[in-house]
């Protein structure tokens, strides 16, 4: 794995894309996020030029402003104003953290992190909020325990889950408004569409 100041500065990374995680994969990305959230800042750092601020609130504004949003999308922004006040950490974020910007090798080890555009600094939960839905419930779990274990401060699975949510609401909202984006398959909207399902849907406990 090259180091987090290479991928940060575009690095070329080996690997393929995330689709199944391999045995150490939870272990190694928590520590790779310690490392990155626990980069130092300040006037009395050597920081990273012009880094914008997370587009989080971005997001949630144009959510509330949305004249198509549906009860999915009202109660992720209700519980979002609940807990709005204790998500005001400052670290740097990867900030746009799926399965396209993560690299692996063929055991599914992580190799690194690409893709820098959406460096920002924020709430670290930021950057929890779509790994679940390839490492699965378990798999957040397991990665929020790990990660808590070596830092200062506590990401909290709730708060995770609400931005989670909050996510796939943005993503169905910006390609209703936009029309699909690069990368996507023609069945984008639908897929978002089976998310929110799943979501409501989903086992008592998880």
């Amino acid at each position: 794995m090259v180091s987090l100041d290479e991928m940060i500065k575009g690095a070329w990374i080996d690997g393929e894309m995330l689709e199944k995680p391999g045995d150490k994969f939870i272990q190694q990305l928590a520590d790779l996020l310690v490392q990155l959230h626990s980069l130092p800042h300040g006037p009395d750092f050597a920081t990273y030029d012009n880094i914008p601020e997370s587009p989080m609130r971005d997001v949630v504004r144009d959510l509330v402003d949305w004249k198509e949003k549906d009860a999915f999308t009202e109660d992720a922004l209700y519980d979002y104003y609940a807990i709005r006040g204790k998500l005001d950490k400052r670290f740097y974020l990867h900030g746009d953290l799926w399965r396209q910007n993560i690299l692996v090798d063929k055991e599914g080890n992580l190799n690194g992190l690409r893709d820098w555009e959406t460096f920002s600094y924020g709430d670290p939960h930021w950057d929890f909020r779509m790994i679940r839905r390839w490492i699965g419930w378990d798999g957040l779990g397991k990665l929020i325990f790990l990660y808590n274990c070596q830092v200062d401060w506590n990401v909290n699975h709730t708060y995770i889950e609400i931005l989670d949510r909050i996510s796939i609401c943005h993503s169905i909202r910006i390609r209703k408004e936009r029309g699909l984006l690069r990368h996507d398959k023609p069945d984008a909207i639908e897929n978002f569409e089976d998310m929110k399902r799943a979501w409501i849907n989903r086992p008592e406990g998880y």
